[in-house]
């Protein structure tokens, strides 16, 4: 009888071991996988190509989840659906953060398809007539970053006395041509190019588009603050895949993806700790 009795509290022990292995098992797995939240275009392809077969060698797991627009993903990185992502600069990510009390950090900048100045119809901005439609971002950032590209380009002024990096169309104070602007979501900007006189267009979504930089009629000169980002809660920010994250996009196997002459990237900026 009490052998019995024994045989059963042995086997219940042995069950429960194998029980809590079995979690403990999994919660390891689950330490090691790496939710990626990435818009269409290139930096989901770059951390694909550049980054995640490094953290697999490191033994991790990465799962890229893909946004269909620049606010899902910064929600989802705080509500812990994911736990990276890589899809916007650091300008937008601290603005968009303040906005909605959200604890989101960068852990490094990285190279960066410019904004681009498309056109369907004309050759350059100089052949833009008068009155011409230009369709811009209407986020505020993206819209004022859309604003100074056009400025550098000399075809309108901004008024000195403003914060250019908050620039909305009422401070331009330089507009000879009488541009006027459309406003309109920056993932379908592509979209209405053919109704426009002129698109002004964030990198990815131009390249997830089809378009080629190379063919825009402009390309931004980028400037700090405007090179995108990889961001983490601030939370991670320490943690070792953060780490190692950080790691590998100083690397020479990074390195040598972005600078391959037949890939996505070899013409994007750098920003200025690239080489670091």
């Amino acid at each position: 009888m009490k052998k019995n009795v024994f045989a059963k509290i042995g086997g219940l022990a042995i069950g429960l071991a194998l029980f809590s292995g079995f979690f403990t098992s999994c919660g390891k797995s689950s330490e090691n996988l790496i939710r990626v939240g990435v818009c269409a275009g290139p930096y989901g392809d770059m951390f694909v190509e550049a980054i995640q077969p490094e953290l697999e060698k490191k033994g991790y797991k990465v799962k890229i989840v893909e946004f269909s627009d620049y606010v899902q993903p910064n929600n989802a990185l705080a509500e812990k659906e994911i736990d990276v992502n890589a899809f916007q600069h650091s300008t937008y990510l601290k603005k968009f953060s303040k906005d909605h009390n959200l604890d989101l950090q960068y852990l490094t900048e990285i190279p960066t398809a410019a904004m681009a100045i498309f056109s369907a119809k004309y050759e350059s901005i100089a052949a833009l007539p008068e009155g011409s439609v230009i369709a811009i971002p209407n986020d505020d950032t993206n819209l004022a970053r859309a604003i100074r590209v056009l400025a550098q380009t000399g075809a309108v002024k901004i008024d000195p006395k403003i914060d250019a990096s908050k620039a909305t169309v009422k401070d331009i104070a330089v507009n000879d041509k009488h541009f006027t602007f459309k406003e309109v979501n920056a993932e379908i900007l592509p979209s209405v190019l053919d109704s426009v006189g002129a698109a002004i267009i964030n990198g990815n979504y131009a390249m997830s588009a089809g378009l080629k930089l190379s063919d825009a009629v402009y390309n931004e000169q980028l400037q700090a603050g405007y090179f995108n980002v990889i961001a983490v809660r601030t939370e991670d920010v320490e943690k070792d895949f953060s780490k190692e994250i950080y790691n590998i996009v100083h690397s020479d196997g990074f390195r040598k993806v972005i600078e391959n002459p037949k890939g996505q990237y070899v013409a994007f900026g750098r920003p200025v700790d690239y080489n670091k």
